[in-house]
């Protein structure tokens, strides 16, 4: 199954980008600049199709503002990667796209592209400080749980679930930990999109159920700690909302992982070896919800809200961006395109 993530995000903090921290071990980086999206999209998907005919596994890394185009290729087995969007390394290889349009239109079409590009930009913005004010909300709602919390029940039972992880005869490389980090969703217009099926696929899944502030991203913390005392490597999905906060863990060397199985990304049991972890039930006294009805529905109620109101000004930024991909498709040209195409296939030879 291929793998596809994210490695952007339109979070409470702003557009965030752990590009440079997906890239461990890569040491070929080619930076597409490009003012497109689809261009960028249309150029990774030719070159992912001669990659996998070549028996090659590309990871793919889609767009946060459009999940269904590529952002970025990673080839591992060639310590290579195609990435787009913010520059986060000096070592990146840039690549301007702009020779594969033809410039007269570009130019023809400059103070609507101006105009496009301010409204669309005001619109981000705006999302960024609605999910914002949604964090600090969510804060309200973690401090809840968080002073109701047994922490003796909770560091015992993460110790014990510890022991039970990493009780294995399999050996350890020996070498350090290698660490890379990504979000398996992203925002939309929509509600979250997650990859959380093919990220997941042939592990051995924990899905943690609780509240927040119950412990579900200090217990993945934790994970990620013993797993690089012992010398494991980690995959490490931050929260798409507050990029500080931990969703998915997974170590491939022992082929399991654990993720924040509730909303917006709620998933269920459905194999057999699929285990639920419940920390609420483990770690937080008893008729919290009850004693707290009343004012966790009004925290429930402001944080839609605000995260609903995110969504619309994404929406009409998306609009925007739409609009600014069809002035730039107008003026490609198609000889040009074939060209670059050419010249970046040459570089996995």
């Amino acid at each position: 199954m291929a793998m596809k993530y994210f490695t952007d995000a339109n979070s409470a903090a702003g557009y965030v980008s752990l590009q440079k921290e997906n890239l461990t071990g890569i040491t070929k980086i080619y930076h597409l600049e490009s003012p497109d999206d689809k261009l960028v999209h249309n150029l990774l998907e030719q070159i992912s199709l001669t990659l996998t005919s070549r028996g090659l596994t590309p990871e793919y890394i889609c767009s946060a503002f459009n999940p269904e185009y590529l952002s970025g290729l990673v080839i591992r087995e060639l310590a290579i990667a195609f990435t787009s969007g913010e520059i986060v390394t000096a070592d990146a290889h840039l690549t301007c796209l702009k020779s594969v349009y033809d410039m007269s239109k570009i130019k023809k079409n400059a103070g609507e592209i101006e105009r496009l590009s301010t409204e669309m930009k005001r619109f981000y913005k705006k999302m960024s400080t609605h999910f914002k004010r949604a964090l600090h909300i969510h804060d309200e709602w973690e401090k809840i749980y968080v002073d109701r919390m047994d922490l003796k029940k909770a560091n015992k039972f993460n110790e014990d679930l510890l022991v039970q992880l990493f009780n294995t005869k399999i050996p350890t490389s020996g070498l350090e930990s290698q660490l890379v980090y990504r979000f398996f969703g992203t925002s939309t217009p929509e509600g979250l999109r997650d990859f959380i099926p093919e990220l997941t696929s042939g592990l051995k899944r924990y899905f943690i159920k609780g509240r927040p502030g119950s412990g579900k991203s200090t217990l993945m913390k934790e994970v990620v700690k013993k797993a690089v005392e012992l010398g494991y490597d980690v995959d490490i999905y931050r929260c798409a909302l507050d990029p500080k906060s931990l969703d998915m863990v997974v170590v491939p060397e022992l082929s399991f992982c654990l993720f924040d199985a509730t909303a917006p990304h709620e998933y269920d049991a459905v194999f057999t070896n699929d285990e639920i972890i419940d920390t609420y039930s483990a770690f937080i006294k008893d008729g919290t919800d009850e004693r707290c009805a009343d004012i966790l529905e009004d925290i429930e109620a402001r944080y839609k809200n605000q995260i609903g109101l995110a969504l619309e000004a994404m929406k009409e930024g998306h609009v925007r961006r739409a609009m600014l991909s069809d002035i730039y498709s107008d003026a490609l040209l198609p000889d040009k395109f074939d060209n670059m195409l050419n010249k970046l296939v040459s570089k996995c030879e």
